[in-house]
């Protein structure tokens, strides 16, 4: 009896082994609304699968998550057949994206074109299949000749870009697709572009030059924020209606823009602490300028605006605690300058509007300080916005003189007494002595002669 009890006891014990692997195995799997995971891999079945993968709450009662599994888990997110549109939620994986992507045979909407994961149908590229692989490469130009729109988060986070390429085909940059490239420097955007999304370039610190041409319709808010070595900004050719929320928030570097003829209005925190802002011009008439729009730019000294007066003004435009008594002065709340007093921006405007501006001849307008700019200084203040050369002075009717150099023995012979008016004098009196003595001769001699007579 006990020899037949050897074996069943050993099997029993190699069941009780086994039992934590088939626990563990089990507890690997999970599915949710329109996904399922399995050994590291996500597979989405259905279009709202990630957002719901990655919308993993947690309850307040208990503080159990609703999933087991999160981003940290994923090593590979498999695109289901049917899945036929994707938005990537790529700021919820948290810098943690899936090292590969795979696209499930019978796709027809999803197809992978040299190593770049695209949805054919709507031309929009998803990201790379391979993110660690591309994550690696400086200058970034094999993308997919025929994508239209560069999807959400495409780009997030690719720290060693330094450059790319975008297909003249493209007409809209997604939410956050370049975020956090911090070694990006350089992007010329195509003819084509019309818009692009909120924290699209958010901190690409080595970003210079931002030109945004004529077909350029929306900005999203944040979309250039932290972008601090940018030091020039051509944006007057676009058709933006507004300077979006934060859209330039800590451009240290920017010192003067122009607005586009279609922008009307300038968000709240939109030149958000760029403390070198010192001149904006305002190529519209009924502006509208929200509370706090120029937060901490405490070296903005003009605002020149080439049309009508403003809609509105914020009753803060900057970063105060309150201002001086004579009213010229706001005490600024900003860390470098806080209780100093700034002078308020004068407010230019050129002669056709003077009847808007200064009807009676005032000097404010609305508690700012205002001056008519000539059409001189309007052209010097417009090329330097433009990276254009500024127009020389006119000339004078008087011309400069011409300093020429002197040499040393001009200098001493200079600083020497100047005795040529004494000689002169000396002279003239040694000729007038000698005509007197003449006269006086010839006088004595007509005397002697007629007393001989």
């Amino acid at each position: 009896m006990i020899r037949f009890m050897k074996p069943i006891v050993a099997a029993l014990l190699i069941l009780l082994m086994l039992v934590p692997s088939f626990a563990l195995a089990e507890s690997d799997h999970e599915e949710g609304d329109g996904w399922e995971y399995q050994d590291g891999t996500l597979t989405i079945i259905e279009n709202s699968g990630l957002k719901d993968f990655l919308k993993n709450d947690q309850d307040k009662q208990t503080g159990e998550w609703k999933y087991q599994h999160s981003v940290s888990d994923v090593e590979t997110l498999v695109i289901g057949r049917d899945v036929t549109s994707l938005v990537n939620e790529i700021y919820d994986w948290d810098q943690i994206t899936p090292q590969k992507t795979i696209v499930e045979p019978g796709n027809d909407c999803f197809d992978i074109d040299n190593g770049w994961v695209m949805n054919t149908k709507t031309k929009t590229l998803y990201g790379a299949a391979n993110v660690p692989e591309k994550q690696l490469v400086a200058s970034i130009n094999d993308l997919p000749e025929d994508i239209v729109h560069i999807g959400d988060g495409a780009f997030y986070h690719y720290q060693n870009m330094t450059s790319i390429s975008l297909p003249l085909s493209i007409v809209s940059i997604g939410n956050r697709s370049f975020m956090w490239c911090k070694s990006l420097a350089a992007v010329s955007f195509p003819d084509e572009l019309q818009t692009i999304g909120y924290q699209a370039f958010e901190d690409c610190s080595q970003l210079n030059q931002l030109f945004l041409d004529h077909e350029i319709r929306t900005v999203g808010s944040s979309a250039f924020a932290g972008c601090i070595n940018m030091g020039s900004f051509y944006i007057k050719n676009a058709k933006l209606t507004k300077i979006s929320f934060d859209l330039f928030g800590a451009c240290y570097k920017m010192q003067i823009i122009e607005l586009p003829e279609t922008a009307i209005k300038i968000e709240t925190l939109a030149f958000r602490i760029c403390y070198a802002l010192h001149t904006l011009i305002v190529n519209a008439s009924d502006m509208v300028i929200e509370d706090k729009a120029f937060y901490c730019c405490d070296n903005l000294r003009q605002i020149v605006f080439t049309k009508g007066t403003p809609k509105s003004f914020g009753e803060s435009l900057f970063s105060t605690n309150g201002e001086t008594p004579d009213g010229r002065y706001y005490i600024s709340d900003s860390t470098d300058n806080r209780g100093e007093p700034i002078p308020y921006p004068i407010l230019y405007y050129t002669a056709a509007y003077a009847g808007e501006w200064a009807p009676n001849g005032e000097t404010e307008w609305n508690g700012y300080p205002i001056e008519e700019i000539s059409q001189g200084e309007l052209s010097a203040i417009l090329a330097e916005a433009r990276g254009e050369p500024v127009p020389s002075p006119i000339a004078t009717a008087t011309p400069t003189p011409v300093e020429t150099p002197v040499s040393t023995a001009s200098t001493q012979e200079a600083n020497e007494p100047n005795r040529a008016p004494l000689i002169e004098g000396l002279l003239a009196l040694l000729i007038a002595a000698i005509v007197a003595c003449i006269v006086f001769v010839g006088i004595r001699g007509k005397q002697k002669r007629g007393k001989s007579a």
